[in-house]
């Protein structure tokens, strides 16, 4: 899993954002510009780039050229958004971290901040297990490594991968599968391993391409 060391707000505003002062209360490293003094900036790692909505950014249709530029230089996720007017399923499939809605309670917003600097995905698990559905459901030939790594796997590995994939943390595995949080560390290495995942967010994309067939486990809320 890919922890980020920096946060960087992307808004228009001059004045501190809300977002940018609670990512501070809580201890978070960063630092607050425009798109346009942003993209002047090297690329470092280790930093996690949260957008504030714009309609030039991303619609119900797909995100924008301007927005794909931005993120094939860093991970994004948005703030702000418009629940009316995003497709949380299409940015799942485009790559964004995340969506924070406008509308979200404080409390909210510190959670997800958090659990975006963990490196983890932030959706909901309604969001999150559509999608799975519509992975696991899609017809798709599989290449030869993929298909190795996939009967490589155990059948607790893939009910891991699968709750992973609903977004569930670690400690959510572990109470769901009645194993310890160190158990479950223990399995994701594996699991990465056979997957060559660096990560959860590239082990969705595995998921994408292998079609693995995942058994369903029951539902831990998370963000309503």
């Amino acid at each position: 899993m890919e922890r980020f060391s920096r946060l960087i707000i992307l808004t228009e505003r001059q004045q501190l954002h809300n977002t940018t002062m609670l990512a501070q209360s809580v201890g978070i490293k960063v630092q607050q510009c425009n798109n346009h003094d942003f993209m002047q900036l090297p690329v470092k790692s280790g930093v996690l780039v949260g957008c504030q909505f714009n309609s030039h950014f991303l619609t119900k249709k797909g995100i924008t050229g301007e927005l794909a530029q931005l993120m094939q230089r860093y991970p994004v996720f948005i703030f702000q958004a418009e629940r009316a007017l995003i497709d949380p399923a299409m940015a799942v499939h485009s790559g964004l971290r995340g969506l924070i809605y406008r509308d979200e309670q404080l409390d909210r917003v510190l959670t997800a901040l958090k659990t975006l600097m963990a490196g983890q995905l932030y959706y909901s698990r309604t969001v999150m297990s559509d999608v799975v559905d519509l992975l696991i459901n899609k017809p798709r030939k599989l290449n030869p490594d993929v298909a190795t790594a996939n009967a490589q796997l155990t059948k607790q590995e893939k009910r891991i991968i699968g709750l992973v994939a609903e977004g569930a943390r670690n400690k959510e595995i572990a109470a769901i599968l009645n194993i310890s949080a160190h158990t479950v560390k223990a399995h994701l290495s594996a699991i990465f391993r056979k997957t060559q995942a660096r990560n959860r967010v590239e082990l969705l994309r595995w998921l994408q391409q292998s079609n693995q067939i995942i058994e369903n486990q029951p539902a831990v809320a998370r963000q309503a």
